[in-house]
């Protein structure tokens, strides 16, 4: 499995409290660890996503989307 090197990960959130943004943050960062990635992941210096959270989204729910939309961005630079 290729190496996934992330040296800052920058969330910028609206409504939601220091403790909940930085929980997120860890979610998102489990998450990236956990994913496997393809071996024709490209290397990549900025991703960027945005995500539009449902009012209902839970921070597991919105972490799995952000995860999902930087992976897929990983395997489309390839």
């Amino acid at each position: 499995m290729p190496a996934l090197n992330i040296e800052r990960l920058t969330l910028r959130l609206s409504g939601l409290s220091k403790e909940q943004a930085g929980r997120l943050a860890r979610l998102v960062a489990e998450g990236l660890a956990a994913t496997p990635l393809s071996n024709a992941a490209g290397e990549r210096t900025v991703l960027q996503s945005s995500i539009n959270a449902a009012a209902e989204s839970n921070m597991q729910q919105l972490s799995d989307q952000i995860v999902a939309d930087l992976v897929r961005q990983l395997e489309r630079s390839s």
